[in-house]
């Protein structure tokens, strides 16, 4: 095999390997964006159920108040409070959900392009390999 042979043949290695390379590292940023669109779902879901039950919390809070000055927990301004606090706390609940499912979605597009990245890049690294090595 003359040099010329093997620099052609260590030319499309190299172009095979950077562009397994470059494929290896997409493939792994792209599980990475998943499974942080994952979690930031999650987090979301976890973060709106402790305002719900925060929201629980208050409200019982409030109706003790209210009864402990002798005040009708079932009528009157008692009943108002008690429903300002729950549409507070589903308004509250509701968007540490739709901002979980936010985070989640750029996440998940983040991880798509990195996936399309890292086919690329294997294309890529094997159109080069071919085109160095002078394959036919």
């Amino acid at each position: 095999m003359s040099w010329a042979a093997v620099a052609a043949v260590a030319a499309a290695a190299g172009a095979a390997i950077s562009g397994y390379s470059a494929y290896s590292n997409g493939k792994t940023q792209s599980e990475q964006a998943q499974a942080d669109a994952d979690a930031a779902a999650a987090q979301g879901r976890l973060e709106a159920e402790r305002i719900r039950k925060q929201k629980e919390k208050v409200q019982s809070a409030a109706r003790a108040a209210a009864a402990e000055n002798g005040l009708s927990v079932n009528e009157g301004t008692a009943v108002t409070i008690n429903d300002q606090i729950e549409r507070d706390g589903q308004y509250d609940a509701a968007m540490s959900e739709i901002s979980g499912f936010n985070s989640s979605q750029r996440l998940q597009a983040e991880s798509s392009i990195y996936k399309n990245n890292a086919n690329t890049a294997l294309a890529t690294g094997a159109l080069n390999a071919v085109a160095k090595g002078g394959w036919k």
